[in-house]
């Protein structure tokens, strides 16, 4: 490629910025016309895991870098812009679903605003982050490299002249394309033939809150249609939550949450010629015990059980499994993230997992998490998957930055060789070191 052809580009970008910007404003009269909000991210985490047995040891880096704009285009008016880079140390081009090389649009949406009576309306359109209450079935799943977003829209109900996130009460309805089927657009799995196409996997959901005493009521309803997982397509499932909080700066709390999941799929099981029609009936309960924060305490504690129905035969006429959806199950099933698909990880048995938590600041930059869980199947044999026990210590580097090493140790049970996790009274041992600073 001759000098020329390298220019050519360059050149053309250069006269159409000029063309689109330059006749309109200057750059000074734009930023005092246009309000614009630049935020970014460089977050970086190594981690060793050390499963025993056969399988070797390995250590890897992920880092994941983001770019925002935010511009206040008119009163009541906001667009939104996030690019986002993640990658694996060392590992240019690599495509695999665990340990992605990916530069995407993050976000990208437009927001506008407006009162409506005595409360304020929001809509916002395009790519963007949803997290319902403790995400427990819809979230952003930040942990991961790449976190997750949503191709849709919502549109938010809060009453007027409230801290936001504080609110007496708060009403969010939201919809999303998950995968487009379609024939000019659509890619057809193997549910879809040219002359009868699979259909559109979208989902809807509707959120409420409401304050009351010492805490809220969270309420979700869910419909995702048209999923195909593992084994099973045509899935269409309705999934209502409930999750009660109170004890709020008091010394006991307690939380309690239950789900119900209700709708039909298709299974195929190994070796079979046609899919089984299923009806789907799961739930979910947990409890917790907590001594909550509050102002000059130091320690906080919870102890309580998360149980996800399982199903013994998972192909036959009904499903009893719970299925998490979109959620960020990071926080929930231990830090080392053996569950964070639990239905596909116990062989669509289901999970008990009682746990015992604990957090104990140490001024002035740091504190230290504890957690232990004990895992068992829900369904068939009841006998102990393993227990683990993490330990997180966050370090406060300055305003902007911050540093995090973590440790577990998960110790395998009778049921966890069937599960992959290990011959009975194994070991596995993995940690991590993440420092993130953004601004």
């Amino acid at each position: 490629m001759t000098v020329l052809q390298h220019r050519v580009p360059a050149l053309a970008v250069a006269l159409l910025v000029a063309a689109l910007v330059g006749p309109r404003a200057s750059d000074a009269q734009l930023a005092a016309t246009v309000p614009i909000t630049i935020s970014g991210e460089v977050r970086t985490r190594s981690e060793g895991d050390w499963p025993g047995g056969a399988v070797r040891s390995d250590v890897y880096t992920y880092m994941r870098s983001r770019l925002a704009v935010s511009a206040a285009a008119a009163e009541h008016v906001r667009i939104f812009a996030q690019v986002q880079d993640s990658r694996v140390f060392g590992a240019e081009g690599n495509t695999s679903l665990s340990n992605p090389d990916v530069f995407e649009l993050h976000q990208g949406y437009l927001e506008l605003g407006s009162a409506w009576g005595s409360n304020n309306f929001l809509a916002r359109v395009g790519r963007q982050e949803i997290a319902f209450g403790n995400e427990r079935l819809v979230g952003a799943a930040d942990w991961t490299n790449t976190a997750r977003s949503f191709d849709g829209a919502r549109v938010t109900l809060t009453p007027r002249g409230e801290k936001p996130g504080a609110e007496r009460w708060s009403l969010t309805a939201f919809i999303a394309t998950m995968e487009d089927r379609g024939r000019k657009f659509g890619a057809l799995t193997s549910a879809g033939t040219a002359a009868a196409p699979a259909p559109d996997h979208e989902i809807a959901a509707l959120f409420a809150t409401r304050a009351i005493a010492s805490g809220a009521l969270e309420v979700t309803a869910m419909y995702d249609g048209g999923a195909h997982y593992r084994a099973f397509d045509h899935s269409d499932r309705s999934t209502f939550d409930a999750r009660l909080r109170q004890g709020a700066g008091h010394d006991i709390g307690f939380e309690i949450e239950a789900a119900s999941q209700l709708g039909t799929q298709h299974a195929l099981p190994a070796g079979a010629a046609s899919y089984v029609t299923q009806e789907v009936g799961a739930w979910l309960v947990g409890a917790r015990i907590t001594r909550p924060a509050a102002a000059g305490r130091r320690v906080t504690a919870a102890l309580g059980v998360d149980v996800l129905s399982g199903d013994a035969s998972a192909t036959d006429g009904s499903y009893s499994a719970f299925n998490t959806m979109f959620a960020t199950n990071h926080p929930f099933y231990g830090l080392m993230d053996i569950f964070t698909d639990p239905a596909a990880r116990t062989n669509d048995r289901g999970l008990v997992d009682a746990l015992a938590t604990t957090a104990i600041a140490l001024p002035p930059r740091t504190a230290l998490k504890i957690e232990l869980h004990h895992y068992a199947p829900q369904a068939g044999t009841h006998s102990e998957i393993g227990w683990e026990a993490d330990a997180i210590a966050p370090v406060k580097i300055s305003a902007a930055a911050t540093l995090e090493l973590g440790y577990t140790a998960f110790h395998a049970g009778p049921a966890a060789a069937a599960m992959g996790l290990g011959a009975d009274g194994a070991w596995r041992h993995w940690a991590y070191l993440q420092l993130k600073a953004a601004f």
